[in-house]
């Protein structure tokens, strides 16, 4: 198995440092942004409503995962998406999902509770998947952002027709951002998040996306969000239609990547380098990684413990790779908003990641050895529910496809 150098970086005394709410900035030399006190997570739900990403409209979940840093703010916002994995899963018999995956039961689109197993039916478990990436919102978090993992699986569902992906991520990312802008006036929707008044500041937005989310990122929709200070990609699934970007850029890819494959986004980032509208297009590549390990809600390794081209002894625990995965996107966020002038990315020990800026005129990326961090457990999560809409209702009567899949 290839491994690659890891550039540890002497401490480098400061011509001036100091703190703005939670991000550290330096006058000569940028070094990555200390970690903060640890985050306060919830997970908030609200009624199921309507998007309108098909013809007739889509419902949807509206379900977040929140981290909300220490400090008085205000603190930028961070939207971590999933991608389009299975949903409506069998107990246990779903091989994709994992045994402890966080689940709840959505009749409309998945099986009937309590139904008799049928593995030519769909599930009554409709998985929550932007559950599987709380590690990420966590990591945020520690940087000083109101980071928030939510539900888009209507954005790609099949549930009333063809969709429109793009409309579909916009218009679940407004909603839940119109919550936090809400939440930061006073305005609870009945939600039991204490400390979120006049601490988040939604006029900045960074956007992270793993897999069809992660095209999404790419893509010209999302790099035209007012706000976007940043963005990353997470093994995306790349689009025809490219990134357009003016912000910094990262893509992380997973050597073991069973899905999207190890290059992962490349040919769009090398697009983006090429056309010079941002000086930050840094390109990742994270050894020993797959993909379905990135989400703790699906099943991450393969038979005979391989995953992807990788066999069994070139495979990361799962735990660390998320733990690399979210330490570079947190890392790199904390300095695209700073503007830094050199990017310090971390890198655990075992085979380190490798990657450098695309665009020749940008600043250096450099790697520097991080500590392991540890992350709350998904299904531990305290959940705070609410009867207030944000959303249309959903229609009596709807014809749903159930699990949401096109037809073959």
């Amino acid at each position: 198995m290839t491994r690659c150098s890891v550039m540890l970086l002497a401490a480098v005394p400061l011509a001036l440092s100091c703190t703005v709410n939670g991000f550290e900035a330096s006058g000569s030399t940028t070094l990555p942004a200390r970690d903060t006190a640890p985050a306060t997570l919830s997970a908030y739900e609200l009624p199921p409503g309507m998007i309108k990403n098909t013809s007739k409209g889509n419902p949807t979940q509206l379900h977040g995962i929140l981290g909300i840093p220490k400090g008085p703010g205000p603190h930028p916002v961070v939207v971590v998406l999933h991608g389009s994995h299975p949903t409506c899963a069998w107990p246990g018999k779903t091989d994709a999902v994992a045994r402890d995956a966080v689940r709840a039961p959505w009749p409309l689109v998945c099986g009937r509770p309590g139904a008799e197993y049928d593995p030519g039916k769909y599930g009554p478990d409709y998985v929550r998947h932007n559950a599987g990436l709380s590690y990420f919102v966590e990591a945020l978090s520690r940087k000083g952002f109101a980071a928030v993992s939510i539900d888009v699986k209507s954005a790609e569902a099949w549930y009333t027709g063809e969709p429109s992906p793009a409309k579909g991520y916009t218009q679940l990312i407004d909603t839940h951002l119109k919550l936090l802008a809400d939440l930061n006036e006073g305005t609870g929707h009945g939600l039991n998040l204490e400390g979120a008044e006049g601490r988040i500041d939604t006029s900045r937005v960074g956007l992270v996306g793993h897999s069809r989310a992660g095209g999404y990122v790419l893509n010209s929709t999302a790099g035209k969000r007012p706000g976007l200070f940043a963005t990353v990609a997470v093994e995306p699934a790349e689009e025809v239609d490219k990134a357009p970007h003016t912000v910094p850029v990262l893509n992380l890819r997973g050597a073991c990547d069973e899905d999207t494959g190890p290059n992962a986004g490349l040919d769009t980032i090398k697009a983006l380098a090429k056309s010079g509208t941002t000086d930050v297009v840094a390109d990742v590549r994270l050894p020993a990684t797959g993909h379905a390990m990135l989400n703790t809600n699906l099943s991450s390794v393969k038979e005979k413990g391989g995953v992807g081209d990788c066999s069994a002894a070139q495979v990361a625990r799962p735990a660390e790779a998320r733990d690399q995965a979210a330490q570079l996107a947190a890392s790199f966020m904390a300095q695209a908003l700073r503007k830094a002038t050199t990017y310090t990315l971390p890198a655990l020990a075992g085979p380190p990641p490798a990657g450098r800026n695309l665009s020749k005129r940008g600043p250096a990326l450099r790697f520097k050895a991080s500590s392991p961090q540890s992350y709350a457990d998904p299904r531990r999560i305290p959940t705070t529910t609410s009867e207030e809409r944000l959303l249309p209702p959903v229609p009596k009567g709807l014809k749903v496809a159930k699990g949401g899949e096109p037809e073959a």
